[in-house]
């Protein structure tokens, strides 16, 4: 009770402190913290996309290393493997070390990674290398879209989320273009050195203020969020029911088992409904092609195109779309509502999919002559700015938004490993699929893929789009259903205080 009260009288005085005058905005605060996650998700980007320029050079007669086409496909996708152990070890992680801790401790596989690289001399020294590298991804998949969404105020929140896209569309043209015009082991510096930038940014930014809270550290939670924040009247309030909702469940949360625990927590609408959202939003992550693209762009491209131009002008016209249509989506998650941004971007790359599939069979049978048999790269090039617009982005978005703070590392760690599984299963498929059924067939079966997992969405999603993560919890409660969030939110705020003030 003695601590409890000194708690108490600590907040007051926290509280009654005078608005220091910061020579900082807040906003480019928050974009100073967010720098160093959006560093490793350009490293990211690269190793996704490094494949598409490694394997290429190491079809060289005078290649340094001998690859077979099995050895081929588990470079490529190897990383979706390597990503479950990652995922796996990120809610622990991101419980008991915190998302600055994480940050950090991902950043040393992937510089590990890439260092083995550089040396490798045989295909398993390749694979243990995009083993490490897919580990780091994996703890990074779980904690970037948290940490960001953690560091980041509401108006600010879709803009900084959205950079994930950017930042992997910046990492493809810069493993591509470094690829093209290097020797891929110097190719390797280039990719890998986004990791130290990263580690330098992340370690001189604060943790989050809401693990700080969820922690019982209230004075350091109080710290870091004005730091990011301000003084101001409406992130005043937004600390206020913070630290007063992570105040009872950090006194009053009884000790139960672990099996207990998890199994009161599966059956909590507030967990499993943005859960099962959020396997939903990653498998159509993964079926439209995403990480299938960057890995076999220059194959992918040479059938679009017919030969009709050149490999790597052709996969430079992918990146370059790609990036273009990252930037036009950071301006646009933050203008319009996460739904109509996503469904904007199937509804795209689900018609531009068709229309090329439809162009490739009529290549096929003769029906579009010579001249215009490079014609199919149109409607390709549009799939591209759809799912880069939508499809992209806005997973990683809700990723940071929609699960509550109590469930937010659990969370994250099941809908990541529903992203690793799904990388491993749809890059390791893909070359089969373009053997088999070549890319006109496969492009039928992405946007088949990409409608259905649209239609689940397009009933299951709720909007986000300015909300406080707060809010969105009261959402995935219930609680809208009795009453207007608002003021829900604000009834459940006074009661949170009226309690501390019994006790």
């Amino acid at each position: 009770m003695a601590e409890k009260k000194i708690e108490i009288v600590s907040t007051r005085n926290a509280e009654s402190e005078k608005p220091q005058k910061q020579p900082v905005s807040p906003f480019l605060r928050q974009l100073f913290a967010v720098s160093g996650v959006v560093m490793y998700m350009i490293g990211t980007g690269a190793n996704i996309a490094y494949p598409g320029v490694l394997l290429e050079q190491l079809r060289r007669p005078d290649s340094a290393v001998r690859l077979t086409p099995d050895h081929e496909s588990w470079i490529a996708s190897i990383l979706g493997l390597a990503l479950i152990s990652g995922i796996l070890t990120a809610p622990f992680c991101l419980q008991k070390l915190g998302r600055r801790l994480t940050n950090q401790l991902s950043t040393l596989p992937t510089m590990g990674g890439w260092a083995l690289l550089l040396t490798a001399r045989s295909p398993e020294a390749l694979l243990i290398s995009r083993s490490l590298q897919g580990f780091g991804m994996g703890l990074q998949a779980a904690c970037a879209p948290v940490s960001i969404a953690e560091y980041s105020a509401p108006k600010h929140r879709g803009v900084f989320l959205a950079t994930i896209a950017f930042s992997f569309a910046t990492g493809m043209l810069v493993a591509h273009v470094f690829g093209t015009i290097l020797y891929w082991r110097t190719a390797a510096i280039a990719c890998g050195s986004c990791y130290v930038i990263s580690l330098i940014l992340i370690s001189l930014s604060p943790e989050t203020p809401p693990y700080l809270a969820s922690r019982g550290k209230f004075n350091e939670c109080r710290k870091s969020f004005r730091w990011l924040r301000g003084y101001g009247d409406d992130s005043e309030k937004e600390l206020e029911v913070l630290l007063n909702s992570q105040r009872k469940t950090v006194t009053n949360t009884p000790k139960v088992s672990k099996f207990k625990y998890y199994f009161d927590v599966i059956r909590k609408p507030e967990f499993y409904k943005p859960t099962f959202i959020m396997v939903c939003m990653f498998i159509l992550f993964q079926v439209s092609g995403m990480t299938v693209v960057p890995s076999y762009t220059v194959p992918m491209m040479n059938e679009v195109t017919s030969g009709h131009i050149e490999a790597y002008t052709s996969m430079l016209m992918v990146d370059v779309v790609r990036f273009v249509s990252a930037i036009v989506a950071c301006i646009v998650v933050n203008k319009l509502n996460r739904r109509t941004v996503l469904f904007l971007g199937i509804y795209i790359s689900v018609i531009s999919l068709f229309t090329t599939s439809i162009l490739l069979y009529l290549r096929d049978f003769g029906y579009i002559p010579d001249p215009y048999k490079w014609t199919p790269v149109i409607p390709t090039l549009l799939y591209i700015f759809g799912k880069t617009l939508g499809i992209l982005p806005i997973p990683w978005a809700i990723a940071g938004e929609i699960f509550p703070l109590a469930y937010r590392s659990l969370g994250s760690g099941i809908s990541g490993l529903t992203l690793s599984l799904m990388f491993f299963v749809v890059v390791k498929t893909a070359p089969s699929s373009f053997s088999a059924i070549g890319v006109k067939g496969t492009f039928c079966i992405y946007g088949l893929c990409i409608a259905i997992c649209g239609a689940f969405l397009f009933f299951l999603l709720p909007e986000t789009n300015g909300k406080t993560l707060y809010e969105i919890e009261c959402h995935f409660k219930g609680l809208k259903d009795k009453i207007s969030r608002t003021d829900t939110c604000e009834k459940d705020r006074m009661l949170e205080l009226e309690k501390v003030e019994e006790g």
